[in-house]
């Protein structure tokens, strides 16, 4: 915001009626001082005008020459007309630096606004929102293709969410050309867009577009528009022509952007090709007029910025093709980007010299050549080429025959012929290959296995840059510094490349006379405004936010969405871990059902099953590593009580094979457990010996019960007092109601879980830790970010040890109710050794008093950690203190629930920053981590 202080003039209020357009920017003058009151409640720099220019003052002490404000205020007013409100009118000095901290939009700010969604800081990809304000206009919507981390997928996509939330601020949609990366995300984007969106593109271009939509049997409807080169057309809020740019596609074209607040150049994809195949040579004079006219920004191409030099011209590869075709004594074979149509008419001419016949072997080359045919632009008729079944008619070296495959895509026809399987293409010692393409980069590994092949069977091959069969369609070093001086642009960005390549072409744009210059990543908007003359100090670019944007995954047949969606991280993961399906029947034979034997503390272990284990991507070792499994597994499921179900039985398992793995390979792979009651004896798996359930086994008062639990409860009478127990008798608690209550068996602990759960009884969170398990109460604590509707969210879900899943098949709400309270870790590391009965676990609430009192600690245990000590010792000193306090929690329950405070703490800022406070911990959260903030600043300063 501008601020005009009136330090001797009328009113500010008189001259916000004259002037309503300046109100925004007016500083009240009372008879107190200067008030500043900006809208936007930032204070800026201020500017007085006096005298015959403008003076430069401090915030809170302007002063100006009062004679002379009227008529600059009215001189600004009528020059303002446009409503610019930010760039160079803003202030002169380059110190003053005005951030917008939100995600733009409105009419304040600078103007001209640049929102790039892909294909900044990667190759391909290409989409980019330009704007006036909040009007934009979206230029390309390309593809990229995936490395080899992206498993089973064939596309990657721009954010279609993103576009359909903005698709009533997006007018038109432009293409600078016809490659993947510029158009191939269009059957994606298109559905999302505004119906009444149109797309331009040159008229080769919109052949291939419609040919896209036609695949995906999406009907254009009229929104499809064809522009001439050096036609001026609007679209959005700019008015828009087209420059004839040379690359290797035709009807490439960079762009010209005009509106009120200032011009913009963006090139899309060039080269300067003194030579051309087509004699359609690339337009300096509309740039050497543009930069007459003058160019706010400059958005140029960096794919090729670490190449010194020039490209060299297509005609020099037509010479060398020419010269490999005549020499070549037996067949030759070609293969090439499919969409250089400039290259297939230098193999045409070559063919003719040789008097060959001119073979395709790949639709994409059929497709582009037929697109050039319906517009006029294709070297030859496609009628004239031979088939590919009738290649046998011919001796080979009357034959020259074009293949797709130059980066070894896997049903491509070099690649399959490669392996030996392609049905029209043999490879023989008498071929000659010609490689006149270039490897993209990510595609080297795949592409020189490739070659290899291809020499193993014999054929001579001819590539490189000595053999000079090939020239990129990007402009080298030299073509990029001759542009930019060119051009002369006030502002220059780097677009469409690494964001390495970006850097090195803003040194480079800097290098070349331009002052101002950005480099932004994908999702960042940035905003631009008209300088006043070229000696201005100040830039016009101003950073306006940053958006998240999801990359989009395509399989290439009907599945898209996101990398979760697809489970691109799954795929990988067991690719190079391995995964484990096991499926088991549980037996309950009467004759196992043993709760006592004599001289035992509690009910006997003892299930048993049937157990099949399946393997794959893991080394197994001859066998050894699956009968380990298998006793694993046994010893597992003979740890369990009889009553178990089928969620916890599923659950230990899995957790007793993955040690075993990680133990054996140090692999941690994905398990699968399904467990299901055995066919002879198919019963409910929570059972008494008698065949009751338990439900109705507690309703009607068991004697067996009754005498487990006055066993329980006799045993913990005669052993000594714990300090948890004096705690609770400390604050009122009555021992023998407590040991009732949180001292029970597993058997009757699951029992009373399945049996609320079933009635509707009060709901419990429950918070697992590597060793123990807490339990809070839903009522009296919000420690939690989110409250489970039963205790089925813990065992239904993927539990995790050590940071890596154990993946786990949902049972029914009565299974998985019933054994949330035993997962157990003691449980678990038992049933790999042994068939030992785990200890009860004791379940406690936390008290407002104890959370306190962690806070607290873990804020003293801060400094200890910044000097070095470990972890584990940190949490061993907070689990004292609260021993000290009287209560006894031990330091993995401290851990877990500390992690659990910060992150309920992280959800509720937002929520207390609008004024509503839903976190009762929060001021002691937030004042903690504000001292373990300063210790670590303090800590790194020293």
């Amino acid at each position: 915001m501008r601020c005009l202080t009136p330090a001797c003039s009328p009113s500010s209020e008189r001259l916000a009626v004259l002037y309503p357009h300046l109100s925004n920017m007016l500083v009240l003058q009372t008879s107190s001082g200067i008030d500043h009151q900006l809208l936007n409640k930032r204070p800026r720099a201020c500017l007085a005008y006096g005298g015959d220019k403008p003076l430069r003052y401090n915030r809170l002490n302007c002063r100006c020459n009062a004679s002379s404000f009227a008529g600059r205020v009215a001189d600004y007013a009528s020059s303002n007309k446009t409503r610019n409100t930010g760039g160079a009118h803003q202030s002169m000095d380059d110190k003053v630096q005005r951030r917008l901290e939100i995600f733009h939009e409105g009419q304040d700010g600078p103007p001209l606004r640049i929102l790039p969604i892909g294909g900044l800081g990667e190759i391909g990809m290409n989409c980019m929102l330009v704007g006036h304000y909040d009007r934009y206009i979206l230029i390309d919507s390309g593809l990229m293709f995936p490395d080899y981390e992206d498993l089973g997928v064939q596309k990657i996509l721009p954010d279609t969410g993103f576009i359909h939330r903005w698709r009533h601020k997006i007018e038109a949609v432009i293409i600078t050309h016809g490659h993947e990366d510029h158009i191939g995300a269009l059957p994606w984007v298109f559905p999302v867009l505004d119906p009444s969106t149109p797309i331009y593109a040159t008229s080769f271009t919109m052949e291939l577009i419609k040919r896209r939509l036609d695949e995906y049997a999406i009907k254009s409807d009229g929104r499809l528009k064809i522009f001439d080169m050096r036609t001026r057309f609007n679209a959005g809020p700019f008015e828009i022509e087209s420059i004839r740019v040379t690359h290797s596609i035709p009807d490439c074209c960079g762009l010209i952007l005009r509106c009120c607040d200032g011009t913009i150049f963006h090139t899309g994809d060039w080269k300067i090709d003194e030579s051309p195949i087509d004699n359609k040579y690339f337009d300096r004079t509309a740039l050497e007029q543009l930069s007459k006219e003058g160019v706010t920004l400059m958005m140029s191409d960096s794919t090729n910025v670490l190449s010194p030099g020039r490209t060299t011209s297509e005609a020099d590869v037509a010479k060398a093709l020419m010269h490999k075709v005549l020499s070549a004594k037996g067949r030759v074979i070609t293969t090439q980007f499919a969409s250089n149509v400039h290259r297939l008419g230098s193999i045409k001419l070559a063919a003719e010299a040789s008097g060959r016949k001119l073979v395709f072997l790949g639709m994409s080359l059929r497709t582009y050549l037929d697109a050039a045919w319906r517009d006029g632009q294709a070297p030859f008729d496609p009628s004239i080429l031979v088939k590919p079944e009738d290649m046998d008619l011919f001796a080979p070296k009357d034959l020259l025959i074009v293949t797709t495959g130059s980066q070894a895509e896997p049903r491509a026809a070099l690649n399959l012929a490669s392996f030996g399987n392609s049905r029209s293409l043999k490879l023989n010692k008498e071929d000659l290959v010609l490689y006149s393409a270039k490897v993209i980069p990510g595609n080297e590994i795949r592409v020189m296995k490739m070659m290899n092949r291809i020499a193993e069977l014999g054929p001579n091959i001819a590539m490189g840059r000595a053999e000079n069969l090939h020239t990129s369609g990007h402009a080298y070093r030299g073509e990029l510094e001759e542009v930019i001086q060119l051009v002369k642009p006030q502002h220059f960005m780097p677009v469409h490349g690494e964001y390495a390549f970006l850097k090195e072409h803003e040194r480079l744009g800097k290098d070349s006379g331009v002052r101002h210059t950005a480099v932004i990543k994908n999702g960042e908007m940035l905003g631009v405004a008209p300088l006043r003359n070229r000696k201005v100090l100040s830039s016009g670019f101003f950073p306006l936010g940053k958006e998240d944007l999801t990359l989009m995954y395509n399989d290439g047949d009907k599945a898209f969405g996101t990398a979760a969606d697809l489970c691109i991280g799954e795929r990988l993961r067991i690719a190079l871990n391995g995964i484990i399906i096991v499926s088991m029947e549980v037996m309950r034979k009467e004759a196992d059902k043993r709760h006592w034997q004599k001289g035992s503390d509690g009910p006997q272990n003892g299930l048993r099953g049937r157990v099949k284990i399946t393997t794959r991507c893991l080394w197994v070792d001859r066998g050894k590593l699956l009968d380990a499994l298998h006793k694993a597994a046994t010893a597992a499921l003979s740890s369990l009580p009889l009553d178990a179900a089928l969620g916890l039985i599923e659950h230990t398992v899995g957790l007793a094979l993955r040690k075993v793995v990680q133990k054996y390979s140090n692999r941690r792979p994905d398990v699968i457990v399904i467990a299901s009651e055995a066919s002879q004896s198919v019963r409910n798996p929570a059972v008494s010996q008698n065949g009751i359930s338990i439900d109705e086994k507690r309703r009607t008062g068991s004697i067996q019960e009754k005498q487990v639990d006055a066993k329980w409860r006799s045993k913990q009478k005669q052993e000594p007092r714990s300090a948890f127990l004096k705690t609770q008798t400390s604050r009122g608690g009555n021992h023998p109601s407590f040991l009732k209550q949180n001292v029970k068996s597993k058997f009757h602990r699951a029992a009373d879980e399945h049996t609320e759960s079933r009635n509707g009884a009060k709901e419990e969170m429950t918070l697992s830790s590597p060793k123990e398990r807490t339990v809070y109460n839903g009522s009296e604590s919000d420690l939690l970010p989110e409250t489970p509707n039963s205790l089925e969210t813990v065992s239904t879900e993927s539990l995790t040890e050590e940071g890596s899943e154990v993946n786990m098949t949902t049972r029914s709400t009565r299974e998985s109710s019933a054994d949330a309270g035993l997962m157990e870790e003691k449980a678990m590391d038992d049933s790999v050794n042994s068939a030992k009965m785990s200890s009860p676990t004791i379940r406690r609430k936390w008290k407002s008093g104890e959370v306190l009192v962690l806070i607290e600690a873990r804020k003293q245990e801060e400094n200890n950690l910044q000097q070095g000590q470990g972890r584990k010792r940190i949490w061993k000193a907070v689990a004292e203190a609260l021993a000290e306090a009287g209560f006894e929690r031990t330091p993995d329950q401290c851990k877990t629930v500390w992690f659990s405070l910060v992150k309920r703490y992280k959800s509720s800022v937002e929520a207390v920053n609008n004024g509503a406070k839903n976190f009762s911990f929060y001021d002691a959260m937030h004042v903690a981590l504000s001292g373990m903030e300063v210790v670590s600043n303090k800590k790194s300063k020293e």
